[in-house]
């Protein structure tokens, strides 16, 4: 089977996918989680100027360059953000698989509910983000990331979290303003199977977005995960979306 790299979202690093290696390690698979730059173990508060500027483009560079001297073509398993960088290099036909937990919107893709349009306003409040860095506050991390978590658990995380280039945050939730069209993907050239897992109660990224971009793909799968919210990987019951990927993958890819 070929090993699995996990790929984490914004504002975090690698230890957001902590226990979903644990469960593939002890399933026997070669696991690798790599960081973007400037975020291992996570994105710095008191040293943001690093992330200015820097965009998912560099991003993608960065897991491409962390996964082109594996002896094969690996599984991504990618949260967030890290959706749409596994979906770029299953583009360049650099992976076997790609499961994708509550993968962000990428271009061409609108909101489709009030909560999604009520996240982009609230960045819309923040000024020129996108010159800078940003980390929205607890409230609406609490709201729209961790909302499924215990209030205590939610402090705790939070407190892990830290700014995020703005300009990446502009790619991704201001696609159509992007005049280099960063998360564009060339859905045509993705020929391996890929999963989207999407929780019900994920308010930034619902599952009506997750189907709307799993139909663009030609060998997509979408599993509405009940009672879930964005950082499903963390959350009390994270062991069943785990064993769900893990099934999946090995039916999927040989």
């Amino acid at each position: 089977m070929p090993p699995v790299v996990f790929i984490h979202g914004t504002n975090a690093g690698p230890w957001t996918m902590r226990n979903f290696r644990a469960h593939f390690e002890a399933a026997g698979f070669a696991c690798h989680s790599p960081a973007y730059r400037h975020h291992d173990p996570t994105p710095s508060r008191t040293e943001p100027d690093a992330l200015v500027g820097l965009g998912i483009a560099d991003y993608v560079e960065d897991i491409a360059d962390a996964i082109s001297g594996l002896a094969e073509r690996p599984i991504l398993i990618g949260h967030s953000l890290g959706g749409v960088v596994a979906q770029k290099l299953a583009a360049r036909d650099m992976v076997s698989a790609c499961v994708l937990l509550n993968s962000s919107v990428v271009n061409g893709v609108l909101p489709t509910t009030r909560e999604e349009r009520s996240l982009g306003k609230a960045f819309m409040g923040a000024g020129a983000f996108w010159e800078t860095t940003m980390l929205p506050d607890f409230e609406t991390m609490a709201t729209f990331g961790l909302n499924k978590l215990p209030e205590r658990e939610q402090h705790a995380m939070f407190d892990q979290l830290g700014p995020e280039s703005g300009r990446v945050l502009f790619e991704l939730f201001f696609w159509m303003f992007d005049e280099n069209q960063t998360t564009r993907i060339d859905f045509d050239a993705i020929d391996c199977p890929v999963l989207f897992i999407s929780g019900s109660e994920d308010l930034a990224i619902p599952p009506s977005t997750a189907r709307v971009t799993a139909s663009r793909h030609r060998h997509a799968d979408c599993h509405e995960a009940e009672g879930f919210g964005h950082y499903l990987m963390l959350e009390p019951n994270w062991r069943e979306i785990a064993a769900l990927a893990e099934a999946w993958i090995r039916d999927k890819v040989s």
